[in-house]
């Protein structure tokens, strides 16, 4: 069963993984914030939505689920993730119905001292990985979830 609920994840978010650029605000309507780099866009900004959109080679490879933190504007997805996973959850949720990830990484982080980010990774079927992220500092609290394409 967990293996599905993250599976899941290709339903909840709110564009398909591979849609191109241009037909991003066309379904989502207007983005607070279109970043881009060479006059391309490469991202989207929807903090009503709680998602962040990222594109590369005009296409979006990844969308961040947003769990409130100061760095992403405050911004939180308002909905029930696959499972009832909500982003204020404890991670330890996350792990109760997903599963064990099929992976994990600890990364260093430059602010605060000595900090680190806790990264687990889920390979979906199709070619995407969810990965839940969790600062050293808020054990207790999801930093993020994002759904990215694998290359």
């Amino acid at each position: 069963m967990s293996r599905r609920l993250v599976e899941a994840f290709l339903e909840t978010a709110p564009v398909p993984l591979g849609l191109p650029v241009g037909e991003v605000e066309r379904r989502l309507g207007p983005a607070a914030r279109v970043s881009t780099k060479d006059d391309r866009p490469i991202g989207f900004q929807y903090p009503a939505l709680g998602v962040w959109l990222v594109a590369e080679d005009d296409a979006i490879v990844s969308i961040s689920f947003l769990t409130g933190t100061t760095d992403e504007g405050g911004a939180i997805f308002p909905g029930e993730l696959p499972g009832g996973l909500r982003v204020g959850d404890d991670p330890a949720r996350a792990f109760e119905l997903y599963g064990e990830p099929d992976r994990t990484q600890k990364i260093a982080l430059p602010r605060p001292p000595h900090a680190s980010m806790m990264l687990s990774f889920w390979e979906l079927a199709a070619p995407a990985t969810l990965t839940l992220a969790v600062r050293s500092e808020k054990p207790g609290r999801i930093d993020r979830l994002v759904l990215a394409r694998r290359p």
